[in-house]
């Protein structure tokens, strides 16, 4: 945590690189409290708001600013103007990482903070690309799980659901289709996920089981029709990303397929997450998706990227 006297004048810090011209952070700092002064933005403000961050990432990449001192600004505009905003849940990880469960359920759910003065600010937070795309995933499961039961021909069809946070994809499916066999294991490192998934899902207990372990170091010793990995695969270096997915393709059935989320460069949101969030991700392009796919040990021709319609989310999928 930067020393209080930082925390108090974090603007002042480097206003003086420039004699002639405002820094990028004193611009972007002048728009927001003119917002906040205003009551939030509304949509109309949202690409000059997102031009500023843009321009402050700009400075960060030229390093005319330091990541470090922007965060600290951040977190000292959130601790006294957005306090219980998304924006304040995402600085504070709660649990110890970046987009908790409780961030994607609300992310999901599209929740807003119950005091108008701040109830823009989440509504901002919920328009960004990122969080759309995050919205667009939960759809993408829906529909794989869709065309993986068209092709069971009334056979049980039985899923492993990867760092699966909420599980509100998994609820909000099984409600759709109460009578199906579908069954699913739901694995995360998380025991305040699992204990709020298992809530959200306690009407379907009978097909769902939560598994509280490190997907790194265990997977349920099952064979799979379809294994889904939303958003794991984001926080992974390349090493751990083959690593893994390695072992989930050795749990999948032959004829089964893999499919992983992951955050591709082409993300407006990435300079509001990473400079006002502390939400860092390996983004990764459709080539590197693929060759770590070929890495793994899977053949070319069963290997296949897409995207949601944000085009913010790839999902790599993989044959067996």
């Amino acid at each position: 945590m930067p020393p209080a006297a930082v925390l108090e004048r974090p603007i002042e810090r480097h206003a003086s690189r420039s004699k002639s011209a405002p820094s990028a952070l004193s611009v972007l700092d002048s728009e927001l409290h003119e917002l906040i002064s205003t009551g939030g933005p509304l949509p109309a403000d949202y690409a000059s708001l997102n031009q500023k961050l843009r321009a402050v990432g700009d400075a960060v990449r030229a390093s005319l600013l330091s990541k470090p001192e922007v965060l600290a600004y951040a977190r000292d505009l959130t601790a006294r103007h957005f306090t219980g905003t998304l924006q304040a849940q995402a600085l504070e990880r709660k649990y110890g990482y970046s987009g908790d469960f409780e961030i994607i359920d609300a992310i999901y759910r599209q929740t807003l903070h119950r005091d108008p003065a701040l109830r823009r600010w989440d509504l901002f937070f919920h328009a960004q690309a990122a969080p759309v795309a995050v919205r667009n995933r939960k759809a993408w499961f829906h529909r794989l799980l869709d065309d993986h039961l068209a092709t069971k021909e009334g056979k049980p069809l039985r899923v492993l659901d990867v760092a699966s946070g909420p599980a509100r994809d998994v609820r909000e499916w099984m409600l759709d289709h109460p009578g199906e066999e579908v069954f699913f294991d739901c694995i995360d490192a998380d025991i305040h996920a699992i204990d709020h998934a298992r809530k959200l899902c306690a009407p379907f207990i009978d097909r769902v089981e939560f598994h509280h372990r490190n997907a790194m170091r265990f997977l349920p010793a099952k064979g799979y029709d379809l294994v889904w990995s939303a958003g794991l695969f984001d926080y992974l270096m390349d090493r751990s990303f083959v690593f893994l997915l390695k072992s989930l393709l050795a749990v999948t059935r032959i004829g089964g397929e893999v499919v992983i989320g992951n955050f591709s460069p082409f993300n407006p949101s990435r300079d509001y997450m990473e400079l006002l969030g502390d939400w860092v991700l390996y983004h990764r392009t459709e080539r590197q998706l693929i060759e770590l796919a070929r890495e793994a040990g899977a053949p070319a021709d069963a290997i296949q990227v897409e995207w949601e319609p944000e085009g913010v989310n790839y999902f790599l999928h993989v044959r067996r």
